[in-house]
């Protein structure tokens, strides 16, 4: 197995299929279809005025559109419908590009990570790659252009996989230095890849890389951020539990409040309404406890 097959047997296995969005093209024959509307839209106009100007059944294609359908069939040229058909035809071809460049740029980027594990993975045979491609798509050689996963096309990249998780500042935390630090302690023990896919990773056939499953990264994202999520608001409640103190406890509030909008902003993908709601609320509930434990006092 080699070339493609052996790179798109990679991307598939390790849900790590990344390919390029070509942005730049899809937006360049977007305008030129702009320009052939703009164009027919002129034209249309221009046969529309003058037909408006005649002293015959065309001065009233404005109003009849039955006539201006049939016009052609009376001797009178169609040319006003024909631009109109053409104009029709122009319409969804240049919506159904809109629409499928929205969807395109709504795809997720892959993380820089991401995309220089599969740029070194093509072109190392260490890694278990070294696929020798030879094109200008992923040859990346001195006298062709730069490979499509060099970093120079990191913003027009987009990652298909169902399990990217989220892109906030935690989850980046989390995969970031986090778990560098845990691969450090596991790489001795923990089995490579294998540079032949088809064959397991025995003997010659160990790579230098390895693999981390994104869900559970996912998983250990998401239990840590709950834990996260849920030591803000008991820290506060045992703190302002033994603190009987007013001013003491009003700072307390507040160091809290902080504390929790804090941890919605990194933790969460929150938009700024949302964390505002959320701290409102709870900066409430501690104002509730810290009234009902003077209640409880007096």
């Amino acid at each position: 197995m080699s070339g493609y097959t052996k790179l798109a047997t990679f991307m598939t296995d390790r849900r790590h299929t990344i390919l390029k969005k070509y942005q730049r093209l899809a937006a360049r024959d977007l305008l030129y279809l702009q320009a052939e509307l703009c164009e027919l839209e002129f034209q249309y106009d221009s046969i529309a005025k003058r037909d408006a100007a005649e002293k015959d059944e065309r001065q009233y294609y404005d109003r009849d559109w039955k006539h201006l359908k049939t016009s052609g069939e009376r001797g009178f040229g169609g040319e006003q419908w024909a631009v109109a058909i053409e104009i029709r035809a122009k319409l969804r071809e240049y919506y159904s590009a809109i629409t499928q460049y929205s969807q395109i740029a709504a795809v997720p980027q892959p993380k820089p990570s991401e995309r220089t594990v599969l740029h070194e993975w093509i072109t190392s045979a260490s890694l278990g790659g070294d696929c020798g491609f030879l094109g200008r798509d992923l040859g990346g050689f001195d006298h062709l252009p730069p490979s499509i996963y060099h970093g120079f096309h990191q913003e027009d990249l987009a990652i298909l996989s169902d399990s990217h998780g989220e892109n906030d500042l935690f989850t980046k935390f989390i995969t970031g230095p986090v778990l560098t630090s845990y691969h450090w302690f596991r790489q001795h023990t923990k089995t490579p890849l294998a540079i032949d896919l088809e064959n397991p990773p025995v003997g010659e056939n160990r790579s230098n890389l390895h693999y981390y499953p994104d869900n559970h990264i996912e998983t250990v994202t998401n239990v840590l951020g709950t834990i996260l999520s849920s030591l803000a608001p008991l820290v506060s409640i045992v703190v302002l539990s033994f603190v009987t103190n007013p001013k003491a406890r009003l700072g307390l509030v507040c160091l809290f409040t902080i504390l929790f909008s804090s941890c919605l902003a990194i933790a969460t993908r929150s938009r700024r309404v949302e964390i505002f709601a959320a701290t409102a609320a709870f900066a409430s509930v501690q104002v509730v406890f810290i009234g009902s434990s003077n209640d409880s006092n007096i």
